[in-house]
């Protein structure tokens, strides 16, 4: 193998960043001609608060973290007990060989198919039909289920690895998504996790699981915010529909699924879940069958819904064109997202990327102006529609306004200027802790 010399080297590094900068200007001709050099500029710019944010990571409370190992260690050794005494062996529910043994060749259940693979399954929707099938086994299959839940809180979570400081750091990509919100994962050290979904723990269906976010602790002297949207998605769907009634109705503070919920003629929870699915694309069919209720009821409801507030429809419509002519959608901010896909199927995901984007952008811009503008505050995670971070607790009043102050300076600019009204609740002990 021939050694490079060093002029060799000098010479490979020098022409590699000359092709880097020959294709940055390419890019940047091609960003003008597609008017898209407002969104990469502000793409760039959340460079450096999310390097900050990864540089400096989150305080754990190391006591509280080895005690909650130790519970969920307690709660899974006692489903284990429970598969030995009803199956007379162990069961590993996270062995995909072990349960398609157990439920396709020694309990003869009739195998289902994952869609996507093509493969026998036994994932939750699984879990879920097999216990429609067969009652009896609803029992076991709840165990399964929580003790899958309890081994991801404590691998994923409670256990994932920390940083030599007791700090938990991970890697966040600005890129990550297709709707801007940010993805993350392991560091290069690997250490840390994915801190978009940490869960808040609660009852799942009897089980009592553990806040995770009661670990993540402010350092000494600090307060730990935790600020987010308020119904974030259905402000940017009711200002793209210009719906003046809804819009009304938001504003004054009156309870908007209550009032949605007198249109549609169902109680409130079911019309809240009714009303998200039919504003973001929902065919009949499908509302029927997430609802509960026969076809026939869903076109009635979703024809009364539109003539109630027809610029939902309107806007359905005009995402439908742009897909047809353009092949993509586009937010208020500028930002595109284009498909390539046949038009019939994509008009859900293309209606529901409009106002995940733009509340992604939303929570970044406010992001942004806080590392620019409110030194004093931390920002330590961002978390889809909300932020965490901590500030010094001895100024906390004056800090809280500044951030409050430029929370609400965030604008997205539809003819009818929006803002999005945000909630902040604060902690001394933990992000859990927050209220």
């Amino acid at each position: 193998m021939r050694h490079e010399s060093l002029d060799e080297h000098w010479a490979y590094n020098c022409e590699d960043t000359v092709r880097t900068l020959e294709c940055a200007e390419v890019e940047t001709d091609m960003l003008a001609q597609m008017r898209l050099t407002q969104p990469n500029a502000a793409q760039q710019a959340m460079f450096y608060p999310v390097l900050d944010a990864m540089i400096r990571g989150v305080r754990i409370d190391l006591a509280a973290r080895a005690k909650m190992a130790g519970t969920l260690l307690e709660e899974l050794t006692t489903r284990e007990q429970y598969f030995l005494s009803i199956l007379g062996h162990p069961l590993n529910p996270a062995s995909p060989k072990q349960m398609k043994a157990l439920f396709y060749d020694d309990l003869r259940q009739k195998i289902i198919i994952n869609r996507k693979t093509g493969q026998p399954t036994l994932d939750d929707d699984a879990l879920e039909t097999l216990g429609t099938r067969e009652p009896i086994l609803r029992p076991l299959l709840r165990r399964i289920a929580e003790y899958r839940s309890l081994g991801v809180f404590l691998a994923t979570f409670v256990n994932a690895p920390l940083d030599s400081d007791g700090r938990m750091r991970c890697s966040y990509n600005i890129c990550g998504t297709e709707t801007y919100r940010l993805a993350s994962r392991k560091n290069a050290f690997g250490t840390g996790t994915n801190l978009q979904n940490v869960p808040k723990g609660g009852d799942e269906e009897g089980l009592e699981l553990p806040n995770i976010r009661n670990l993540f602790i402010p350092d000494p002297g600090y307060t730990f915010f935790d600020m987010d949207l308020k119904r974030a998605d259905l402000y940017v769907v009711v200002w793209e529909a210009d719906d003046q009634e809804l819009k009304h109705i938001l504003r004054s503070g009156i309870d908007v699924h209550m009032e949605n919920a007198k249109v549609v003629g169902m109680p409130r929870q079911e019309a809240k879940k009714w009303v998200h699915g039919t504003n973001y694309g929902g065919s009949p069919r499908t509302m029927a069958i997430n609802c509960g209720i026969t076809v026939k009821q869903a076109e009635a409801m979703q024809k009364r819904w539109f003539e109630a507030h027809p610029g939902i429809h309107k806007w359905h419509q005009r995402t439908e064109a742009n897909l047809r002519s353009k092949h993509y959608v586009e937010n208020q901010f500028g930002y595109r997202r284009f498909y390539f896909d046949r038009v019939e199927a994509l008009l859900p995901e293309a209606l529901a990327w409009i106002p995940q984007s733009t509340v992604a952008l939303t929570i970044n811009k406010i992001w942004l102006k806080i590392f620019h503008e409110v030194k004093e505050a931390q920002v330590l995670l961002q978390v889809h529609d909300s932020i965490a971070g901590q500030y010094p607790t001895r100024d906390g009043d004056r800090i809280l306004g500044a951030i409050k102050h430029t929370a609400g300076g965030i604008t997205i600019p539809y003819p009818d200027p929006l803002v999005i009204p945000v909630n902040i609740k604060t902690s001394t002990k933990s992000w859990g802790d927050c209220e």
